[in-house]
């Protein structure tokens, strides 16, 4: 597998690396995307001191439209497997692709690191982001049961960005 090629955003729409500056705002539109599941400020604010570290093994990206936060992500990288921690888009700006354009992003992120595997958690209720997953070839590997607030399952999926390399043991 090769890495994706990266989307176009439309115009008006800028992607970027977050900022410390950026941590209120995204708490704030991840509380809006996600209600009861919403992370902390803390968390956010955690993963965004990981993203700066001297051997950083978290990375973020964020989609700004005319300046105002609409859209963030997240990638945790533990070798050999990269995690998408998050991808979130403001409702008024959903179909529009800024969801695919930063899935994109995870996996560049996660091959260029030379992640093997990526995995995600999604909720079994969340068939737009599942088919959004499956078209970029991510399948379903694992439902971990009421795992959201409400009793809701996740679904675990993963895409393999390599194939397994041979063992350079050699046979006794």
């Amino acid at each position: 597998m090769n890495s994706p090629a990266p989307l176009q955003l439309p115009p008006g729409y800028t992607q970027r690396t977050w900022t410390a500056a950026d941590l209120t705002e995204i708490t704030q539109l991840d509380a809006l995307i996600f209600g009861p599941d919403a992370w902390s400020y803390q968390l956010f604010e955690a993963e965004y001191q990981a993203s700066i570290a001297a051997n950083p093994h978290s990375f973020y990206q964020a989609i700004t439209h005319n300046q105002d936060l609409v859209g963030f992500a997240g990638v945790m990288f533990g070798p050999p497997f990269a995690d998408i921690t998050t991808i979130g888009i403001h409702p008024d700006h959903t179909g529009k692709k800024l969801g695919a354009a930063l899935l994109i992003w995870c996996i560049r992120t996660a091959w260029t690191l030379g992640a093997k595997d990526m995995l995600l958690e999604v909720r079994a209720d969340n068939h737009t982001a599942q088919r959004l997953y499956a078209d970029n070839g991510f399948t379903h590997i694992h439902t971990r049961p009421k795992y959201y607030p409400g009793g809701i399952d996740a679904w675990i999926m993963r895409k393999h960005l390599r194939e397994p390399q041979t063992s350079s043991r050699t046979k006794e």
